[in-house]
């Protein structure tokens, strides 16, 4: 099980888990300046290094649960799903032969309460649904097509949230 005190941590961990945000925050400022500007480069360490304490408080040292290259893989899955989603929604509007079978399917939740919240959120952008809502230990999902493959679908954007988690070592 992972430590959530701060305090109970050795030194040399949290220097290094220190550092290694410092070094990420900056690299991010750089990124979004577009290069290394020298007018206030005190104040941007002093806010870097803020950033980095605070960062250490809220997410402590092997208490991240994301992994980075797994988020960056679904990004391009979760743009393509929200164009297609949109897609789905203008043509249903504006083109009246689209069909419209409309239906309530349950999807059964993570245990994990925050990959089910992300799944919610994006359930909604799939491609033939309207809403969607946690319900006890379901989520009740409005389609607007029950012809269309929105189970496999929702199964497989459920995958890919699994993915992105790092897996709780008991």
């Amino acid at each position: 099980m992972m430590q959530t005190d701060i305090k109970k941590l050795k030194w040399h961990r949290l220097l290094y888990s220190f550092l290694k945000r410092f070094v990420l925050f900056a690299a991010g400022w750089l990124a979004l300046l577009g290069g290394l500007q020298m007018g206030d480069i005190w104040f941007v360490i002093l806010f870097l290094a803020a950033s980095s304490a605070i960062s250490m408080y809220t997410v402590p040292p092997g208490q991240w649960v994301l992994r980075p290259l797994a988020v960056a893989r679904f990004f391009p899955y979760f743009l393509l799903t929200a164009l297609r989603g949109g897609w789905d929604v203008a043509r249903r509007v504006f083109y009246r032969t689209v069909p419209i079978d409309p239906a309530f399917i349950t999807v059964e939740n993570d245990w994990d309460p925050r990959k089910t919240l992300i799944l919610v959120w994006i359930i909604s952008l799939l491609p033939g649904t309207a809403s969607a809502v946690i319900h006890q230990n379901t989520i009740i999902v409005h389609v607007l097509d029950k012809k269309l493959p929105v189970d496999e679908e929702i199964q497989e954007l459920k995958r890919r949230i699994n993915d992105m988690f790092v897996v709780d070592k008991v």
